[in-house]
């Protein structure tokens, strides 16, 4: 009779506990803080013409800072995977805007990634850099 008692009583105990049980699952498009690794480093562009000056930017673990004519500095990242070697990069401007603005990155090799305001890196709108 004991046995019965405690059988029924762990099975008892273990529905009610099935019922409270958490599931997580696991979201791949999640925010993560600083830059990602592939695109750590410096950069530089080919020299252009017009401005008879060369750009180029330096990506850190939290930061990116883009030299040339006029600098483009974020601090505090985080980004955002897209797809297809794409990410999404927000981070605070401290010069201009004083406010968090977005940058789309595009790494192309090892050696090559672009840079862009706009998410569709249309001819023309994205810098090339390269390493």
């Amino acid at each position: 009779m004991k046995k019965s008692m405690i059988t029924a009583l762990a099975v008892g105990i273990s529905l009610v506990g099935g019922c409270f049980a958490v599931t997580t699952n696991a979201n791949a498009a999640t925010w993560h803080k600083g830059m990602p690794k592939a695109l750590q480093g410096t950069w530089k562009a080919t020299k252009n013409n017009a401005f008879h000056v060369s750009f180029k930017i330096k990506n850190g673990k939290n930061y990116t800072h883009a030299v040339g004519v006029d600098p483009e500095f974020l601090n505090n990242t985080h980004y955002r995977y897209l797809g297809h070697h794409n990410y999404k990069v927000i981070g605070y401007e401290p010069i201009y805007s004083k406010k968090n603005e977005t940058k789309y990155f595009k790494w192309v090799s090892k050696h090559h990634i672009e840079v862009s305001s706009y998410y569709k890196f249309i001819k023309g709108y994205g810098t090339s850099y390269y390493r």
